[in-house]
C-alpha cells in the first residue's frame, strides 16, 4: 500500500494546469508532458511542454486541419516551449515555477500585446 502513496496520475494532476512563474505571473498552461527513459524501465518526467504548437498535436488527426483554420497556422509547432521538470517549485491549484516566465521563454504573447492592452479602458 505504501507504493500507492508515492504515485500520482500526472495526466489528471498536471496536464492543462496553469503555469505561474516565481513572480506570480500566469504564463501559460501545461499542454503536454515529456518523459524519458529506457525500454523496460519506469519513465521519468523530463519536462512540461507549453504553447500552441503542443496542444495542436493532442487533436485527432482528422481535426487538425479544422484546428488550423480556427486558430491559424501558429498551431503548427512554431510555439513550443520546454520547461524542465526541475524548474517546477511545487503544485497546488496551479504549477508554481522557480524562474521568471521571461527566462523560461514563456509569456511572449503577453509581452507583445501588453502595450496595446494597457491603452484599453479599465485594463
Amino acid at each position: 500500500m505504501a507504493e500507492q502513496q508515492d504515485r500520482m496520475d500526472l495526466v489528471y494532476r498536471v496536464l492543462d494546469d496553469q503555469l505561474v512563474d516565481v513572480e506570480g505571473r500566469r504564463c501559460g498552461r501545461a499542454d503536454d508532458l515529456e518523459f524519458e527513459g529506457d525500454l523496460g524501465k519506469p519513465p521519468v518526467l523530463h519536462a512540461i511542454l507549453s504553447g500552441s504548437g503542443v496542444w495542436y498535436r493532442r487533436l485527432p488527426l482528422r481535426l487538425r486541419p479544422i484546428g488550423e483554420r480556427i486558430f491559424g497556422s501558429g498551431v503548427l509547432g512554431r510555439d513550443e516551449i520546454r520547461i524542465p521538470w526541475e524548474q517546477v517549485d511545487h503544485l497546488d491549484t496551479v504549477i508554481h515555477l522557480k524562474a521568471k516566465a521571461r527566462d523560461l521563454g514563456l509569456g511572449k504573447g503577453d509581452d507583445r500585446l501588453s502595450p496595446a492592452i494597457a491603452k484599453l479602458p479599465r485594463s
